[in-house]
């Protein structure tokens, strides 16, 4: 009986000691990247580009799976892109598999926009998905389309905002000499613009990502790599280098911006400033200072919660108008089933957002940087 009991307790204690090892490792690699996130990235990327020239098949086969896209009537092909409509251009964040606008896309079809979603390698460094973004609105340009909107979700606003301001890809050059559309707004949906520290567990979302792919039949056993190797992960950790400069840049002159954070406190701010009026009524002058304080620490915590995964600090953006809805990360943009009749908090603020834009289009072409 003793004898059987011990392999028993060896076997227990063996896997104590690897979950404990395992721990450790993964906090020394953490203080690792956090200390030395330059270093780490040009190692990630030394292992992607070396994957690439070792498997060039698999790389242009993966490959193909990225770009523009035209969203159509259920899939039918029956609604063809139209000049005489505007153009909406929807791009994904870190790690999605294509489902987040799943509740947003059919309502534009719905409002008689031309629709394309944007594919893209999202793991890999963010200015080289930005580079690939602005690779692809030259294509829109050859067809004829010269405005469009941009609704980014979570780091496909920080792709936006890198491509439109980048020195070295030329955005606003680009839109005056025609070889870009001009964008006449951006609206950011859950944009972590100030970082996420949420960015370090990554890998769990990577594992969805992957899966996604390869539901679809899109995947190589090297997905993971190929769709980048991490580097996005380290840009959007608060204080990046990334994000350190594209927040010294100025916004695009000309251009109207709007954010859209979620929150998940089980209260918001009309909540919070009702309480607070009517505590200020019933308590005597003395005490208001006290409320007013009250009302700021509830108000900063609400804030802290923000989506999950972005704060609201993290998404304010200084001289872009806030719009704050309640919901998680995924929840203020997209419902989880298909056939759910919820209507996402973001989506009719979108919706507004763009149509009261009509007007805006026909503005001066060049003050928002179009050939005339």
């Amino acid at each position: 009986m003793d004898k059987e009991k011990k392999p028993a307790s060896i076997r227990h204690r063996r896997w104590i000691v690897i979950i404990s090892l395992a721990v450790f490792l993964i906090g020394i690699w953490q203080l690792f990247a956090g200390h030395y996130g330059e270093e780490e990235k040009e190692v990630r990327r030394h292992i992607r580009e070396t994957v690439k020239k070792t498997f060039p098949e698999q790389t242009a086969k993966f490959s193909t799976t990225f770009g523009l896209s035209f969203v159509e009537v259920d899939g039918t092909g029956s609604r063809p892109m139209s000049l005489a409509r505007n153009t909406v251009v929807l791009i994904h964040g870190l790690d999605d598999p294509g489902k987040v606008w799943r509740s947003l896309a059919p309502v534009l079809v719905e409002e008689d926009y031309n629709v394309y979603k944007l594919a893209y390698p999202n793991d890999q460094p963010v200015v080289e998905s930005a580079r690939f973004f602005f690779g692809e609105l030259k294509k829109l340009k050859q067809l004829g389309i010269d405005r469009i909107f941009i609704v980014g979700h979570s780091m496909g606003g920080l792709v936006s905002r890198e491509m439109l301001t980048r020195p070295d890809i030329g955005y606003e050059a680009a839109a005056r000499n025609g070889m870009v559309p001009g964008v006449a707004s951006l609206i950011m949906v859950g944009t972590p613009n100030h970082g996420s520290q949420m960015a370090r567990f990554r890998v769990f979302s990577e594992m969805r990502d992957q899966l996604g792919r390869i539901a679809k039949g899109e995947s190589t056993w090297l997905g993971g790599i190929l769709d980048g190797a991490g580097e996005a992960k380290i840009d959007l950790l608060p204080e990046s280098r990334f994000l350190t400069e594209l927040n010294a840049r100025p916004h695009p002159e000309g251009l109207d911006m709007l954010v859209i954070a979620g929150i998940t406190s089980p209260w918001n701010e009309t909540d919070i400033n009702g309480w607070i009026s009517s505590l200020r009524q019933k308590l005597p002058e003395d005490l208001h200072g006290r409320v007013d304080e009250l009302s700021e620490n509830m108000i900063a915590m609400t804030h802290g919660l923000g989506d999950g995964l972005v704060t609201v600090d993290s998404a304010r953006l200084e001289g872009v108008p806030l719009r704050t809805v309640d919901g998680t990360h995924l929840s203020i943009i997209r419902n989880i089933t298909k056939d759910s009749r919820r209507i996402p908090p973001a989506v009719p603020i979108i919706l507004s957002q763009i149509k009261s834009f009509d007007d805006f289009m026909k503005r001066d072409d060049v003050a928002h940087g179009v050939n005339e």
